[in-house]
């Protein structure tokens, strides 16, 4: 199975990161590794999260106030990040991302 990640969604962890940095070096580092220790284990395990809404998943991540929302576009295929925003941002804003 691989993960693919939208060009909203890779912006968005970029963002995200540079925020982070910006606030104490080093920081934003820690955030890029443990979205990609989240979607390593997405990547394994992809019925691990709870559905949301139209097959869409949202994963946590564990230090990071921050959610990623995902679908399997291709059947044990890939997987499809749709976003990756930070948790007190509206829950469906990223819903028209999703052609389904």
């Amino acid at each position: 199975m691989i993960v693919v990640l939208r060009r909203e969604a890779e912006d968005e962890l970029i963002s995200a990161a540079q925020y982070y940095e910006s606030q104490r070096p080093g920081l934003g580092a820690a955030f890029l590794i443990e979205a990609e220790l989240a979607l390593a284990a997405l990547e394994r395990f992809p019925q691990q999260w709870r559905l949301v809404r139209n097959g869409v998943r949202r994963g946590l991540l564990q230090r990071f106030p921050y959610a990623f929302y995902y679908w399997e576009k291709q059947p044990g295929e890939e997987l499809e990040i749709l976003s990756i925003s930070h948790s007190k941002r509206h829950p469906l804003y990223w819903s028209s991302r999703h052609g389904q």
